[in-house]
């Protein structure tokens, strides 16, 4: 019995190391480089959170990014990938909490709209199945700042707007998101799904709200 388990666990190491040595964990051509991104998004905001109560008060929005990725090679096919990117994007409140703000004033609609940018730092591995097709899974977190933001509010011959940053302002300028993702590139196209997990409370007070999204990229490796 003992011979046969050793026997198992030589076998196995030698596959294993032969995979671990194939291209498909390690290839050989590995190289750093610069790559653009173009990213639609599902804005997806979290619930208001005033304890006990989470109240759904928010419809999911939508939003778009651009920006560049450095893609640099680390061990085998472990690589970390930094970037740079711009975003913009926008979510209103559900119709029946609208209707909950009326008094003499017929609302129509409020909703968030921010223009920033983000420094996502991923670290992830690829496995080359062919020279030219290449599968990707990543993670790691991204900074947001955001350069202005406001909350439209329109109603029956009326529209406002109101900073959502600053002294007066209810929202942090700050977040900070988990991103969790997996790409696909066929030669130097590439295309990617990843979900963004808000890890910061948004709101400077009470009640709390955290902001979620999932990201379809498109993009170009030179």
């Amino acid at each position: 019995m003992k011979k046969l388990f050793l026997s198992l666990v030589a076998i196995l190491g030698s596959l294993y190391g032969a995979f671990a040595q194939s291209e498909i964990l390690n290839s050989p051509d590995n190289r750093a480089y610069f790559g653009i991104r173009v990213s639609p998004e599902v804005t997806c905001p979290g619930n208001i959170n005033v304890k006990p109560l989470s109240i759904d008060a928010f419809n999911n929005g939508g939003g778009l990014e651009f920006g560049v990725i450095y893609n640099v090679p680390v061990v085998a096919n472990f690589y970390i990938e930094p970037g740079v990117k711009l975003y913009y994007n926008a979510y209103g409140l559900k119709k029946e909490f609208v209707k909950a703000l009326e008094d003499d004033i017929i609302f129509e609609g409020m909703s968030v709209r921010k223009f920033g940018m983000r420094i996502p730092v991923l670290a992830g591995y690829h496995f080359d199945f062919t020279p030219e097709w290449k599968v990707y899974a990543y993670t790691g977190p991204e900074f947001d700042i955001a350069f202005s933001g406001k909350e439209h509010i329109s109603g029956h011959n009326f529209s406002a707007s109101v900073d959502l940053y600053g002294d007066a302002g209810e929202m942090h300028r700050f977040d900070m998101s988990w991103i969790i993702g997996a790409g696909v590139s066929y030669k130097h196209c590439y295309f990617g799904i990843s979900g963004g997990i808000g890890m910061c409370d948004m709101v400077k007070d009470t009640p709390s709200l955290h902001e979620n999204r999932v990201t379809f990229s498109l993009g170009y490796n030179f």
